[in-house]
């Protein structure tokens, strides 16, 4: 193979790569210190959620314009805009005292978030047909150690008494200086068309299977990130030092699944790896069900994590290789009606908890989460050599 390509390649990986990394520093910076930006407004838990949807709120609004910028313009320049203005948004919202602009910059991370990771997912896919061997996976698992490592700086930044605004501005210039650097590094062989773009275009049948196994997969993180130490406090009633074990071990096995998830799509194919892990998704919640106690529980979630880990990665692949669409327009497609699971869970759960119990409220999840099994099974029917 040429030597000038493998280069090339090789080059275009590691500034995908590290695009990856700054984007999942970006939103765990953020996500690590809302407790103390909650407790700087002084505002109680109802009034603190309401505020908070304006996040999500940004992050749907955001798909409108996420793949028309990245179609019009190239990933390179939207991964690079979008990593500035989210880096400044970031610095400048820790030093917001009005609740009425804390609103809309919150909408601001969210909205400009979603363009920036929508550009970073399609340039995945352009280093992607570069190899002839799945990589889609390990971007992912980069960006989850990436949130790994924002979130011990968030600590240390917490234990030594380091205000958000400051911590929020380090690590601002961080990810820009970061940036520049990559800046002159980036090469890309995508085309970009002069042709008029439109804002969206409508999902084909198959994209639309591959958003439904979406949602349930963005369902079951949204009960992971937001109920698991609930789960463990009030089912598993663990001690106070372990009820964040649930959400370790579940982040764990995420992020492992995902670094050498490629591994098992080369061995399994994409479809039957979607059938697999829908069903260890299912096995890991119903053993925390069945099993409310500390030992089989953290293990359930184990199998939640490891299950749940390369499912979007392998989604966004999967959705690239349409002919009806371009791959950022297919990757919104699905991720737009993924992201209904992230906004339906937390009222899902609430719901059921109340009504029933939160076990009860995992057994709904779980039948759900059939779903991405039994949607992997019906992909056979738009199946082509490569799926």
């Amino acid at each position: 193979m040429d030597e000038t390509f493998n280069a090339d390649r090789k080059k275009a990986r590691i500034v995908t790569s590290s695009f990856f990394i700054l984007a999942g520093i970006l939103s765990a910076t953020w996500s690590s210190r809302i407790p103390d930006v909650q407790q700087s407004f002084g505002l109680n838990d109802q009034l603190w959620g309401t505020v908070l949807f304006s996040l999500p709120a940004g992050l749907i609004t955001g798909l409108a314009l996420a793949s028309w910028l990245s179609s019009r313009f190239g990933t390179a320049i939207i991964m690079i805009g979008g990593c500035i203005i989210s880096s400044i948004i970031l610095a400048v919202t820790g030093y917001l005292s009005s609740i009425f602009f804390l609103v809309i910059f919150l909408f601001l991370i969210g909205f400009t978030r979603t363009i920036f990771n929508i550009a970073v997912n399609t340039d995945a896919v352009i280093v992607q047909k570069m190899y002839d061997k799945p990589i889609i996976s390990m971007f992912h698992g980069l960006w989850s150690l990436a949130c790994f490592f924002a979130a011990g700086i968030s600590t240390i930044m917490i234990i030594n008494g380091i205000a958000p605004a400051l911590h929020f501005t380090i690590v601002a210039m961080a990810c820009i200086s970061i940036v520049f650097i990559l800046k002159y590094k980036i090469k890309t062989n995508e085309k970009i068309s002069s042709e008029k773009k439109p804002f969206f275009v409508k999902p084909d049948k198959y994209l639309l299977v591959l958003g439904i196994i979406a949602f349930c997969t963005m369902l079951c993180e949204s009960t992971m990130f937001d109920w698991s130490v609930n789960y463990f406090d009030r089912i598993v009633k663990a001690d106070k030092g372990l009820i964040t074990m649930g959400y370790t071990s579940f982040i764990i096995t995420m992020a492992l699944g995902r670094l050498i998830g490629d591994r098992f799509v080369r061995r399994f194919g994409a479809r039957r790896l979607i059938i697999i892990n829908g069903f260890i998704i299912v096995t890991g919640l119903l053993i925390a069900v069945i099993f409310p106690f500390l030992i089989p529980a953290a293990f359930g979630f184990l199998l939640v994590g490891l299950g749940d880990s390369i499912i979007i990665p392998v989604i966004y692949s999967l959705s690239a290789k349409t002919k009806t669409m371009p791959p950022s327009y297919a990757i919104t497609s699905v991720t737009m009606i993924g992201y209904a699971g992230f906004l339906l869970g937390p009222v899902i759960i609430g719901t059921v908890s109340e009504a029933w119990g939160m076990q009860w409220a995992f057994v709904i999840v779980a039948l759900i989460c059939l779903g991405i099994a039994g949607f992997g099974f019906y992909l056979k029917k738009f199946e082509k050599n490569d799926l």
